[in-house]
């Protein structure tokens, strides 16, 4: 069978080449209505764009790097599925790296995508963000160092204002463990307090542990069997917000805030979602 080409595309929708491919580049200087009948012909005919020619000719490579600080760690699935819901719709796709908190080990990670000519950087990692003259968009998610083109941040006021309200007049005590997400939330506990509502955050207690009125911040696949109230981890639309960003800076479209800050509202008790 035939490859179906470009000419053959601009054949079906009558219009040029040059048409055609600024079209299939999403080039606002052609209108809408001619984008979509050109994309209409390209999946009638079963056109595909050559990425590695069009990466050629525009020196892009439609790639984004996200950097990870640990693969294992049980948010990481909802945070990718985020950002690649979001890549796709723009024709983008993702590489994913790993640096832990050691400096060498994010400087080897940023390196290998520099070598591998993405268009962008998402860091997701404790580890500082290692920026330099290479003007790579970058987005950061979370206080880490490093000076990125925007930042993604949890808005620590309006969680906890809503935490407080979820108590209900209730003492919080909070229990942080290993590599908690809401840390700051550390400031609602009543010193001397044990009662009321018990705050966990971070590595999940003992079932036996558990008691009434305790409000977990965790996984929530892990946490909706035990049918008590708690906070999901906020990967999920964290990594929208991230990959929206960087689509911004990278796109050049829009407005491009430095920093953005995502809130958790919690409307029910046995479940929470979080808004942007």
């Amino acid at each position: 069978m035939a490859k179906v080409t470009m000419a053959d595309v601009a054949r079906e929708t009558q219009v040029n080449k040059a048409t055609v491919s600024r079209a299939l580049k999403g080039d606002p200087r052609i209108s809408l209505a001619t984008r979509e009948k050109v994309w209409e012909a390209a999946k009638k005919l079963g056109y595909r764009v050559d990425t590695v020619a069009r990466g050629l000719s525009s020196r892009r490579t439609d790639v984004v790097g996200v950097v990870l600080r640990d693969l294992g760690e049980s948010w990481v699935g909802s945070f990718l599925s985020g950002v690649e819901r979001v890549l796709a719709r723009h024709r983008m796709e993702m590489l994913v790296k790993e640096a832990n908190d050691l400096d060498a080990s994010s400087r080897s990670a940023y390196q290998r995508l520099l070598d591998r000519k993405v268009d962008g950087v998402i860091w997701a990692s404790d580890a500082p963000f290692p920026s330099g003259e290479d003007g790579i968009p970058s987005v950061i998610v979370g206080n880490g160092e490093g000076d990125p083109s925007m930042r993604v941040l949890l808005d620590e006021e309006v969680i906890s204002r809503n935490v407080l309200s979820f108590a209900g007049g209730r003492p919080v005590s909070y229990r942080g463990g290993d590599r908690p997400f809401f840390p700051f939330l550390e400031g609602l506990s009543s010193i001397g307090r044990e009662d009321g509502m018990v705050l966990w955050d971070g590595d999940l207690p003992s079932l036996d542990n558990l008691a009434e009125g305790i409000l977990l911040c965790g996984d929530r696949s892990i946490l909706a069997p035990l049918m008590v109230p708690h906070l999901p981890w906020p990967a999920f639309d964290m990594g929208h917000l991230s990959a929206r960003g960087l689509i911004n800076v990278v796109r050049e479209k829009g407005v491009r805030p430095k920093e953005i800050k995502v809130s958790s509202g919690i409307v029910g008790v046995e479940r929470s979602d979080l808004g942007y």
